[in-house]
């Protein structure tokens, strides 16, 4: 549109080099360090008016991200850009351990996008996606921890300021699962499942929790409520698309479950849930690489009638399944089919 015609009239030098973008981080950890010293001055004076927040530390870690070297998918200098977002990583260590500010949510999307930016086949893009869960998992013990010890402090909260912590997000975890997904490997694809079960275990728990009808009672709020992230339609379609480049021998029969679970959360009333183009054709395109579906017990592949089927007319049913759902094939769609 017109954005992309005014980028591509725009000249290099209107773009910071990689020297200018490290220059720039350092200048805002600068600033960030001088905001702390005039923040412990006031404190000392007992102004209380003056307290830092986590909105100049995202500046600065945003900053130090942008300085990452090259955009290119396979840059020489993925060690660099690895040791850049770690350092990025330490000023939200120092903002929470040592000057006792609170991240906020974009705190932690900043981060996570910049590892899952990293992710690739290969050894170094695997473990990109492992910092990427591993950030994720600090906030989940946080919060955790919060369900263990802080219920006096949660109960004097208010229920709108209660709901605004409730974090981290569905972005934060599709985030993590781009990142396994992007690995394109059968151990990528593992725990980009692994992940969306979880999601799916926690967002069942605090339901249970805030039902009125549970044993646990009714109450207006309740502290495990601020883990609540719903798997949407995006989370499934990642990990659809993570088996379907996996190889994986399961693959398929993993892929088209996930589409089951989709479908049938949809037929149960979830209209956010209801199957698009995108996930129907990576649930075809994983009956490509991936053997025949057996069934356990005739150690044939089958279909609901008892008919045994291979996988292009199992391609073709999940086809007529997605007309069927008003999602329209694309070309990518036959292609898979073909």
């Amino acid at each position: 549109g017109k954005q992309n015609r005014r980028l591509k009239g725009r000249s290099k030098m209107d773009f910071p080099s990689h020297q200018q973008r490290v220059q720039n981080a350092d200048r805002a950890e600068a600033i960030l360090v001088e905001l702390e010293n005039v923040s412990q001055l006031e404190a000392a004076k007992g102004n209380s008016n003056f307290v830092l927040n986590a909105q100049p530390y995202n500046i600065a870690i945003l900053a130090r991200v942008q300085a990452i070297a090259g955009n290119s998918k396979y840059d020489s200098d993925k060690g660099e850009n690895k040791q850049t977002i770690l350092h990025a990583q330490s000023i939200l260590d120092h903002m929470e351990y040592e000057m006792g500010v609170i991240p906020d949510p974009y705190t932690y999307s900043i981060l996570l996008h910049a590892w899952c930016q990293q992710s690739r086949p290969g050894y170094e893009g695997e473990k990109a996606a492992e910092y990427a869960e591993e950030l994720l998992r600090r906030r989940i013990e946080d919060v955790d921890i919060d369900k263990i010890y802080g219920d006096d402090m949660i109960a004097e909260k208010s229920k709108e300021v209660a709901q605004a912590d409730i974090w981290p997000n569905v972005k934060h975890y599709s985030s993590v699962l781009k990142a396994h997904a992007k690995t394109k490997s059968p151990g990528g694809a593992k725990k980009a499942l692994a992940l969306l079960s979880e999601m799916e275990r926690r967002f069942f728990d605090a339901n249970i929790i805030d039902d009125p009808n549970s044993n646990h009672g009714s109450t207006d709020y309740h502290v495990d409520q601020k883990d609540v992230a719903k798997p949407d339609l995006v989370c499934y379609s990642i990990v659809i698309d993570a088996f379907a480049n996996s190889r994986l021998p399961e693959a398929s029969a993993v892929a088209l479950r996930l589409l089951q679970a989709v479908e049938t959360k949809y037929d149960a009333g979830d209209v956010s849930m209801k199957p698009n183009t995108r996930i129907y054709t990576a649930a075809i395109s994983s009956l490509v690489h991936s053997p025949f579906i057996e069934d356990e017990k005739t150690g044939a592949d089958s279909d609901p009638s008892g008919e045994n089927i291979n996988n292009a007319q199992r391609a073709w049913s999940i086809l007529e399944r997605m007309k069927a759902n008003d999602a329209i094939p694309n070309s990518y769609t036959y292609n898979y089919i073909i």
